[in-house]
């Protein structure tokens, strides 16, 4: 790929993702088209609510759309007991429990699968997780996963993407250094699903070491893909369109879980929640790659083929 060729984002909210996404689905479109991407995902929290309109924006504007969801899940691997959380409000419920998430697309024919086949998975998916959840709370299942994206007949790609991001239960881990558990976790993830649908996802948001989507983090899910023998794509987790948007993703971050508004409770330590330009996109791949330019280049054409695979035809599928 050259900075020439638009980039295609893989994982992006729209404000149908409560208290959470900035931009509706009509201005993800827009800004795509300005910055001449050509494919675009939406792949809001918990539902697909925006999805028709979404489709209907693409197809004005000539835009290949992705169809998708952002998951809280249960883990594979339990761990420690998390510490008893207070609850924020008085008489209240605990609020936003932060479990680990994975972002799920569905497969295209471009993929193998035939007409309808991967967004009547994700459908039944995110049914299935709904019903089994307590009310206004979700959380899908590795089981549930699983299920519908093992194709029905043999020999055919699996219906579903599964992408372990940074918030995901390896993503946490590899954040954590704990290597042995990443590497566990993902086992149990490629020995779950089928060999076409798991995918690492690299996010690199440029924060302070530490924190989610920083350097090293980034460079180390790579790593972790590369040693496993498990593809991996780049995203940038997009949550608004445009990079001044970020202060009201600060404000959905506190109102979502009834705090003051500061930094210690928000999601984002930086403005790289945006719907970036290609060629931000390829300069995050070589940092990440730390200066590898044919792996910067592979992780940029895996991203490419992914989202080929993955578009939606708005009248057949």
């Amino acid at each position: 790929m050259t900075s020439a060729d638009g980039f295609a984002h893989l994982h992006v909210a729209s404000g149908f993702s409560m208290r959470y996404g900035a931009s509706m689905p009509e201005d993800l479109v827009t800004r795509a088209t300005e910055l001449g991407q050509g494919v675009l995902a939406l792949t809001d929290r918990d539902g697909l609510y925006g999805a028709v309109r979404f489709a209907q924006a693409c197809g004005r504007a000539g835009v290949d759309p992705v169809l998708g969801v952002d998951l809280a899940t249960e883990e594979l691997l339990p761990g420690r007991p998390a510490p008893r959380a207070r609850t924020p409000v008085r008489g209240g419920a605990l609020v936003d429990p932060r479990r680990p998430r994975v972002t799920v697309l569905a497969r295209g024919r471009a993929g193998g699968a035939a007409p309808g086949v991967g967004w009547a998975a994700l459908s039944r998916l995110v049914t299935d997780t709904h019903l089994r959840g307590e009310r206004g709370l979700p959380v899908t299942a590795p089981a549930l996963l699983a299920r519908w994206s093992t194709p029905d007949d043999t020999g055919a790609p699996a219906r579903l993407v599964v992408l372990l991001g940074p918030d995901s239960d390896v993503g946490r881990a590899v954040l954590a250094g704990h290597r042995t558990r990443a590497r566990d976790l993902l086992a149990r993830w490629r020995a779950l699903l089928p060999r076409d649908g798991l995918v690492l996802e690299v996010v690199l948001h440029g924060g302070p070491e530490g924190t989610p989507g920083c350097r090293s983090h980034a460079s180390r899910l790579l790593a972790l893909a590369d040693a496993a023998g498990v593809p991996a794509v780049l995203t940038a987790a997009v949550r608004h369109a445009e990079p001044g948007q970020v202060r009201t993703v600060d404000v959905l971050d506190a109102a979502r879980r009834l705090v003051v508004l500061d930094s210690r409770h928000l999601d984002r330590v930086t403005d790289a929640g945006h719907l970036a330009a290609t060629g931000d996109m390829h300069a995050r791949a070589l940092t990440v790659a730390a200066g590898d330019t044919a792996r910067a280049e592979r992780l940029l054409v895996m991203t490419a083929r992914l989202a080929a695979e993955c578009v939606q035809d708005p009248h057949d599928d």
